[in-house]
């Protein structure tokens, strides 16, 4: 009885600390499940967004700012609420580009302006100031073009008109009009 007495004890007290790791090793154990997400529902938010992009020499390329930007979950898109975008060149704000809303695809790198779209070409040393209004704007930022199949009001220095589309070159400096012109053209002044 007193062998038993001697390994009673320690048997007992082996018994109960694998009973207690057994327990915290339970306890401890963190159980992780996934909760789907809605996908109407932003995953990412930011509120008052700003963007700047600089060039390999460092002078500012493109700024956005935006008051609400947001990321839905498992897209490849941002979205942005009143979207202002510049773009700069030598250090001067060449382009500016303001619009109700605004989708940019990160594969792609285009930029979807839409409702109210107002994109503005400063004047330089051989060009007019010019301006585009129209419903729907791609940019395509890869190839700087700018395009869009809705109407279109312009304006180039004094001159002024619409049409059925639009496609801009920035590469080359050219607008297409494509269909249903309309324009008052002034000459200008030398």
């Amino acid at each position: 009885m007193n062998r038993l007495r001697q390994f009673a004890f320690p048997l007992s007290l082996a018994v109960i600390l694998g009973a207690l790791s057994a327990w915290l090793g339970q306890v401890s154990q963190i159980s992780i499940e996934e909760v789907p997400l809605n996908p109407k529902e932003p995953q990412y938010l930011i509120a008052q967004a700003a963007a700047k992009r600089y060039d390999s020499t460092g002078s500012l390329q493109q700024q956005l700012v935006s008051p609400k930007a947001w990321q839905l979950p498992d897209q490849k898109n941002v979205y942005f609420e009143q979207p202002d975008l510049r773009i700069w060149t030598q250090e001067r704000a060449e382009y500016h580009v303001t619009a109700q809303q605004a989708r940019y695809e990160l594969a792609s790198k285009k930029i979807f302006f839409e409702q109210e779209v107002t994109l503005d070409k400063s004047a330089d040393a051989q060009r007019d100031a010019a301006q585009v209004r129209t419903s729907q704007l791609t940019v395509d930022t890869v190839r700087k073009i700018a395009e869009t199949p809705a109407a279109v009001h312009y304006r180039y220095g004094n001159s002024q008109g619409s049409a059925q589309g639009m496609t801009y070159d920035y590469q080359n400096g050219q607008l297409n009009l494509p269909a249903q012109v309309k324009a008052l053209i002034y000459a200008k002044s030398l």
